[in-house]
């Protein structure tokens, strides 16, 4: 009989202790897997953020571009204005 009593306490031990180790471990796993899983979604935000901010210095160069390009179409009307006044002035040929 007191081998049975401290058999079976011992063999429950053994097993929870079993159980608890499997479940400690079950949950290391998940969190090496969720830390594996929030860097390669930090490496993705860190993309985007890099491609946002480029996305927004060719928006930039862009207004910029359109704004020299009718600066220069107003000059050319300017031009165009002044060269038909000269024409008309001087009763030049300007048509070629």
């Amino acid at each position: 009989m007191i081998l049975k009593d401290f058999a079976v306490p011992g063999i429950t031990i053994v097993f929870a202790a079993g159980i608890c180790f499997a479940s400690l471990e079950s949950a290391a796993q998940d969190t090496e897997d969720l830390d594996k899983r929030v860097t390669v979604l930090e490496v993705k935000s860190g993309k985007q953020d890099v491609v946002d901010l480029k996305i927004e210095g060719v928006e930039t160069r862009l207004d910029k571009m359109e704004d020299i390009v009718a600066k220069m179409l107003e000059m050319q009307q300017q031009q165009a204005v002044n060269q038909a006044a000269i024409c008309q002035a001087t009763n030049a040929n300007c048509s070629r």
